[in-house]
């Protein structure tokens, strides 16, 4: 039996539970998978609680990745570089060890297919990135190792700036950090090939939706919030011929967070039915 569960401060609405457990049914294994809402000082207390209880896997989203990866050393190369965990692995205890955690990123993973399906590929790719949060991390982390070229646009450029030291050289060349206003965004996207939503859907206001209005056709816009209408996705109605929300973006890393714990991919089909059915 697999025990599983999301944690964020308000997973209520999450699509979460239904994507995994449509992996499981997938991959033809038995599980349980929860939505757990918890705030900031009750996060590290749940999930030393629900390892204990023999649980498997969690998933962590807004706004615990950066405490997910403090919370061991053991942790992949995406959730090392980017200092952010969107996945916590439990290895049960035995005899010769005590029960052991690791910490993964997938959102990395998750935006490059994502951005796949709407036909980008990464190297060479000019790419401008609103928001530098945990979210943000996983994917500016995938997108330099791939090979593409970063403005990242934030409102506190400080911890963006933090955020892209902990990468390697060659990647950090990849990156420009701007303070995210209004003209800022409109001098960054003209030739970007794609535009990467990084804040939530209300960020998007009139006057910063305005700014839109010289970003090519072409340019690719993934926004990762997800569920509904948002402003961004209206805004490029008629502005660029290829948008998606993060929906594709939740199923893609949710598939790789699967085949991290199980040690087996599910296929995505049905996932994408799940996500799709709420």
């Amino acid at each position: 039996m697999i025990r599983a569960a999301v944690l964020g401060a308000d997973v209520s609405k999450s699509r979460s539970p239904a994507i995994h457990r449509a992996a499981f049914r997938a991959l033809g294994v038995t599980g349980t998978y929860e939505a757990l809402s918890v705030d900031a000082g009750g996060f590290e207390a749940l999930v030393a609680d629900l390892r204990a209880r023999g649980y498997r896997y969690l998933n962590v989203t807004i706004p615990h990745k950066h405490a997910a990866a403090a919370l061991t050393r053991a942790r992949g190369p995406e959730a090392r570089a980017a200092g952010a965990a969107n996945t916590l692995i439990f290895t049960p205890a035995s005899r010769a060890r005590s029960a052991s955690i690791r910490a993964e990123n997938t959102d990395g993973a998750g935006l490059l297919a994502a951005l796949a399906d709407l036909g980008v590929t990464p190297r060479g790719a000019r790419v401008v990135m609103v928001g530098a949060g945990g979210a943000a991390a996983g994917a500016l982390e995938a997108l330099t190792r791939a090979g593409a070229t970063v403005t990242l646009l934030a409102r506190r450029p400080g911890p963006a700036r933090a955020l892209r030291l902990g990468f390697s050289a060659r990647q950090r060349a990849r990156v420009v950090v701007r303070t995210l206003t209004n003209d800022a965004l409109a001098r960054a996207l003209p030739g970007a090939t794609s535009l990467v939503s990084a804040v939530p859907a209300a960020a998007w206001n009139a006057s910063m939706c305005a700014a839109l209005r010289g970003m090519d056709r072409g340019t690719a816009v993934l926004e990762m919030a997800y569920g509904g209408r948002t402003p961004l996705g209206a805004a490029v109605r008629g502005r660029s011929t290829r948008y998606a929300d993060g929906l594709g973006m939740l199923v893609h890393q949710a598939a790789r967070a699967v085949e991290l714990a199980l040690g087996e991919a599910p296929p995505v089909a049905p996932l994408f039915r799940a996500a799709r059915a709420r």
